[in-house]
């Protein structure tokens, strides 16, 4: 199930829709998340539940900084790059192995 957590909720099928000042926690179910503002707890908590968090856009664009990706797709540029991390590490310790260019 796709969740939106926004200022203004829709009336989409099959999406949920939540206040962005109304996270109780990470919802059952969902498979997908979108994230319309500022809310870094509402990210922390579904990432670490293993779940991909994304922005609204017009379009699938992939991040391509990995200092702006979220968890899973920094963990994913990493291992791409042969970098090794400890599969529990927490943002910043992944942020930590980006190379200084």
């Amino acid at each position: 199930m796709k969740v939106i957590y926004t200022d203004k909720p829709g009336r989409e099928r099959g999406v949920c829709y939540r206040l962005l000042s109304q996270f109780f926690g990470v919802i059952d179910g969902a498979t997908q998340v979108v994230v319309e503002g500022e809310a870094p707890e509402i990210i922390e908590a579904y990432e670490a539940a293993g779940i991909k968090v994304g922005e609204q856009s017009g379009g699938d664009q992939s991040e391509t900084d990995p200092h702006k990706m979220n968890v899973p797709e920094l963990k994913e540029w990493l291992t791409a790059k042969g970098i090794e991390f400890d599969a529990s590490a927490k943002k910043p310790d992944l942020q930590a192995l980006i190379p200084q260019e």
